[in-house]
């Protein structure tokens, strides 16, 4: 089986039988497509995890086009930062012949899951993010007039 990664082929070894000559294996293709936040700079220098029926692929943020037999399929994905950012776990059918868009968004915040589904995501945690911004910002603001105070 092959994994179409951006710019480049990626043989993957499968222990399944092999088809009869003159026959052909009935694939279709499962199409992640992974994106994060710009509120999250810190992530775009790690890479995605990407576990298909328990093979591991590690590939960049953006569009992969794997190529996998008919069925039903466990999809893991999550930043691959060691501590299982964004994890999130689905079962996704492929038929043969066709082409599944799955999206996949990362999370603002770590201990969170990421989300998963048939269309683009939202990211989650984002309102938590932007609450802790602004409760650094107004702490600062507090701080900077107690100093002032004091000078005056």
């Amino acid at each position: 089986m092959t994994v179409l990664q951006p710019g480049r082929y990626v043989q993957l070894n499968r222990s399944s039988a092999t088809p009869s000559r003159g026959t052909q294996a009935l694939v279709g293709h499962l199409v992640i497509d992974t994106s994060r936040s710009v509120l999250c700079p810190q992530l775009a220098s790690s890479h995605i995890a990407v576990t298909v029926d328990d093979l591991p692929l590690h590939v960049r943020w953006g569009r992969t086009d794997i190529a996998l037999p008919a069925g039903r399929h466990r999809v893991e994905v999550k930043v691959d930062r060691g501590d299982g950012w964004g994890r999130v776990v689905d079962a996704v059918p492929v038929a043969a012949g066709h082409t599944v868009d799955v999206y996949y968004r990362a999370p603002a915040l770590p201990g969170r899951a990421g989300s998963l589904g048939p269309v683009p995501q939202s990211t989650v945690g984002v309102l938590a993010l932007l609450g802790m911004l602004l409760g650094v910002l107004v702490l600062l603001g507090v701080l900077a007039g107690v100093a002032l105070a004091l000078l005056v």
